[in-house]
């Protein structure tokens, strides 16, 4: 009985593991059905497409694409219906029956692989295209084509046919770098999408089938050949007659010729995109991804001009690449970058000098000297002294600066324009120094010098490190009223759907007094002209300018910084190892700057420099800083009303007077010969003569001199 029972109970027991195990794959079923609802219910993350970014001039062209993949995005409204019916005919004709998957393509697909076997066909729908390139690595293996049926299920359900025949248009390769049908019309024709006929939308059609072997500029009867399968396979789905096939076969394939991406004045694009980076707080990879449209400051013209006169001034003195040169220009007014150079050759050597260069400025950097003496109740009158001096910088060293030259001092007062103007060291020094040197500092700090500077006396001269990019920085308020504008080279930034998302307010900032930095700006003026130190930039470039040469040590460093009211620009010169140039600023940055900013302002009318309220003139002696009288070396001097000079020069003051001719003295009544001469102030006869005394008797009256003695006797009484 118990033997029975035994196989009974097993029975039973495997029936029981049976339901049980029945019931687990119903659950299983259930939970991975209701999970598969869920995920395809899920909407899907927008497919990333990268978009070409752009960076236009200020004149809207194009100076560079950016790029992982070269694509600008189209609305479905704006790609033409015939360019859309011939991929529909060529990729999947029933594209608008389907919810992602085709059994009909499928089953072609395998009965063409297993029994035709002229080349493998593929069975893809554009939804599983879409799937596939925007979400999916393009491996073959049968899990990546079970998860691209999978998303394709998914973007059926969360997108209309619409936007995905829109997401494949935009994201399909055409060849030459060229991704979605916008790009591709201007890669192969140069035209819009709108401007093409219907032959050109059938040969962009048949592309992405291999644009290796079908591009007409690399086989023009292959890509004819193509052209017409996209025609037959529209006439065979019937959404074009054969009669209109062979209308458009007639129709002109209007190809221009492959264009290089442009991309120019890659200095100033590099400053840009770091630019762009900073503002929108992203990477320059990202950039590049976007689609932005950065409208940028710069002047191509400008820029032209700028690139072109650094090579062929440097083209002669260089060897392997050296030395090398920075040029920025921008204007005055807004600190609009409007051209920016680093250097001779990019590709070569595409490290920025204008940005990245920390260099000596030499005597570039005096004018903040001055204009803190300015504004320490100093005038442009003011005298100091141009001679052999020490400083004591240490109980054991003293510090002696000298000028260059064969003569070393003036040995005499120069005035604040003179010293500036012939840039005298030692009056920029000793003025420095009175100052107590703080205040040098503190105005190149207002003005918009960044770097360290060092509080010692050779800071006078330029001896702290800076960059051409803030030394222009530091000039542009002298240019602009004693207002500051900071430099920049981006404008606005639209993104990828055109909309603006950041444009640049300027708003200048007044960092000295508007008359101070006229009068510093009528002192640079000297310093182009005859006794400055570049005194041919004024005959080259024949319109009101002012500037100032730099020359460091050894001409290890050659500098002009300068402005006109429309532009202003720093040229810096050097080698990058540091080794001396075979001159100076004045005989190599200053003709330089003059050349290029002749070409810059061609078209730009002449412009004085506005003397601001508050300004005076005044005649004043050359030697005293006094006002001029009449017989003074003089010359007409601006000054802040209410600090001009009220006394008149003594040391050549002069004063005509009559004298007596026999002893030079005030004459008396009874000098019977006087002269008018011309006397000194202060060296002038003040005494009368005595020596003419009234005659003693009639003869001496009437003949003028004492009555003759007879000869051998004596006068009878």
């Amino acid at each position: 009985m118990d033997k029975m029972r035994k196989p009974e109970m097993e029975t039973e027991g495997l029936a029981v593991l049976k339901r049980k195990w029945h019931l687990l794959l119903q659950k299983s079923f259930l939970v991975a059905a209701i999970t598969l609802l869920v995920v395809l219910c899920l909407p899907l993350a927008p497919p990333e497409q990268p978009v070409t970014s752009r960076v236009l001039s200020a004149d809207g062209e194009i100076i560079s694409l950016l790029y992982r993949e070269n694509r600008e995005l189209a609305a479905l409204a704006e790609i033409p219906t015939f360019l859309q019916q011939a991929f529909l005919a060529v990729e999947d004709h029933r594209f608008y029956q389907h919810n992602g998957f085709s059994p009909v393509s499928f089953g072609r697909a395998v009965y063409h692989n297993l029994f035709v076997r002229e080349g493998l066909q593929g069975f893809s729908t554009i939804t599983q295209q879409v799937a596939k390139n925007c979400y999916l690595s393009a491996e073959r293996t049968l899990i990546r084509k079970v998860k691209e049926l999978f998303l394709a299920l998914r973007l059926e359900l969360h997108y209309s046919k619409e936007e995905i025949l829109e997401l494949y248009l935009n994201q399909i390769y055409f060849g030459h770098g060229a991704f979605g049908v916008k790009t591709a019309a201007r890669t192969y024709f140069g035209r819009p999408l709108s401007a093409l006929n219907r032959a050109e939308l059938a040969m962009l059609a048949g592309l992405p089938k291999g644009p290796g072997l079908y591009s007409p500029y690399l086989n023009r009867e292959a890509a004819t050949r193509r052209l017409q399968t996209v025609l037959a396979r529209m006439a065979a789905v019937g959404l074009i007659s054969a009669a209109e096939r062979e209308e458009i076969l007639q129709e002109p394939l209007r190809l221009p010729g492959l264009k290089k991406t442009p991309r120019q004045a890659l200095y100033f694009l590099d400053y840009a995109l770091e630019e762009t980076s900073r503002i929108l707080n992203i990477s320059k990879e990202q950039i590049q991804n976007r689609g932005l449209t950065i409208e940028t400051t710069l002047s191509l013209p400008v820029q032209k001009a700028a690139e072109e006169t650094l090579q062929q001034r440097l083209a002669p003195l260089q060897k392997e690449l050296q030395p090398q040169g920075a040029l920025i220009a921008a204007d005055p007014a807004t600190g609009a970058i409007k051209a920016l150079v680093g250097g001779t050759d990019y590709y070569k050597t595409p490290f920025n000098r204008s940005t990245n260069a920390f260099r000596q400025p030499g005597s570039t950097f005096k004018p903040f000297v001055y204009l803190a003496a300015l504004e320490a109740g100093y005038t442009l009158a003011s005298t100091i002294p141009c001679r052999a001096v020490s400083f004591p910088t240490t109980e054991t060293e003293v510090y002696q600066p000298r000028d260059y030259g064969s003569h070393p001092y003036h040995n005499r007062n120069l005035t604040l324009r003179e010293a500036l103007s012939a840039s005298c060291n030692i009056a920029a020094v000793t003025l420095h120094q009175r100052l107590g040197m703080k205040p040098t500092i503190t105005m190149a700090r207002r003005l918009g010098v960044a770097s360290t500077l060092s509080e010692n006396l050779s800071l006078a001269l330029g001896t702290s490190e800076v960059t051409p990019f803030e030394l222009l920085q530091a000039y542009l308020p002298i240019a602009n009223g004693g207002k500051a504008a900071p430099l920049h080279t981006v404008q606005r930034i639209y993104n990828a759907e055109g909309k603006m998302i950041w444009e640049r307010k300027t708003r200048p900032r007044q960092v000295i007094d508007e008359r101070l930095a006229f009068l510093i700006t009528s002192v640079l003026q000297d310093a182009i002209g005859p006794g400055g130190t570049a005194p041919g930039v004024r005959a080259t470039l024949q319109r009101p300018a002012a500037g100032k040469t730099g020359t460091s040590q050894e001409n290890r460093d050659a500098w002009f910084v300068g402005f006109t009211p429309d532009l202003a620009a720093v040229v810096y010169l050097g080698d990058d190892q540091n080794k001396p140039l075979p001159a100076g600023g004045g005989s190599l940055a200053a003709p330089l700057w003059a050349a290029f900013m002749k070409r810059a302002l061609n078209d730009t009318p002449v412009r004085n420099f506005a003397i601001p309220e508050g300004i005076i003139t005044r005649r004043i002696c050359r030697e005293t800083g006094l006002l001029a009288s009449p017989d003074c070396p003089s010359y007409n001097e601006y000054f802040l009303y209410g600090s001009e000079p009220t006394v008149y020069c003594a040391r050549h003051r002069r004063i005509r007077l009559r004298v007596c001719q026999k002893t030079g003295l005030l004459p008396n009544p009874n000098c019977e010969k006087v002269e008018e001469k011309s006397f000194v102030w202060g060296a002038h006869p003040t005494a009368t003569c005595e020596t003419c005394q009234p005659p003693a008797n009639l003869w001496e009256l009437i003949f003028g001199q004492p009555f003759p003695l007879f000869k051998g006797g004596t006068q009878e009484e």
